[in-house]
């Protein structure tokens, strides 16, 4: 999709099962595949892209065989001989939470999961500078911070996993990346996932 505030070395764009794919191969996993594993970036209060195919991967034991479920959905494979695995989950409506399960010789359960919209910022301070930082001079940022917790909107930094948007996150959260998914939100009535990755 087509970058948001694209000026001034910023830009938010719509998350696509594409770059998530990507996102992992960047991401951190442990090599020890005496078990079924998954990168940081796939953790408990996730939001998943709406009406997309969408990329669940990870890692186990070569060979291992590898059962994911999410709502109505079975997904099955085998790990390579490297041990790295991924399925694609059918095309998913809004809503949540659910419960996500990643099973071979143990099982991973990842909880309120939810599925909307995913987007991405990027760029440099302007980006990474965070709502509690400007909230003491701007008073929509202020409201903004008051009104938490958000319920139907997760936060995601770096190389972290998806929290929750509480006050304590809210107050770490870009405020460029928040200000904008919250109006997203509250226009669109579904889930918001915000993933931040950018270097002040």
């Amino acid at each position: 999709s087509s970058p948001l505030v694209p000026n001034s070395g910023r830009c938010i764009m719509r998350m696509s099962a594409t770059l998530l794919a990507m996102l992992g191969c960047f991401a951190s996993t442990n090599h020890s595949f005496a078990e079924v594993k998954l990168p940081p970036v796939l953790s408990s209060h996730m939001v998943l892209q709406r009406e997309a195919a969408v990329p669940i991967w990870g890692t186990g034991a070569p060979g291992e065989k590898i059962t994911v479920q999410f709502r109505d959905q079975t997904k099955t494979t085998e790990a390579g001989k490297d041990g790295k695995w991924s399925v694609k989950l059918d095309a998913l409506k809004a809503g949540g939470p659910d419960k996500l399960t990643v099973k071979g010789t143990n099982t991973v359960t990842l909880d309120d999961v939810l599925v909307g919209e995913v987007w991405v910022g990027s760029g440099q301070s302007n980006m990474a500078g965070n709502v509690g930082g400007y909230a003491k001079g701007d008073p929509v940022l202020t409201k903004m911070l008051e009104g938490s917790p958000y319920p139907k909107i997760r936060l995601i930094k770096g190389k972290g996993t998806w929290q929750e948007a509480t006050q304590m996150t809210v107050n770490q959260a870009s405020a460029l990346l928040f200000a904008f998914g919250l109006r997203l939100q509250q226009e669109l009535d579904v889930p918001v996932g915000l993933m931040l990755g950018a270097v002040g």
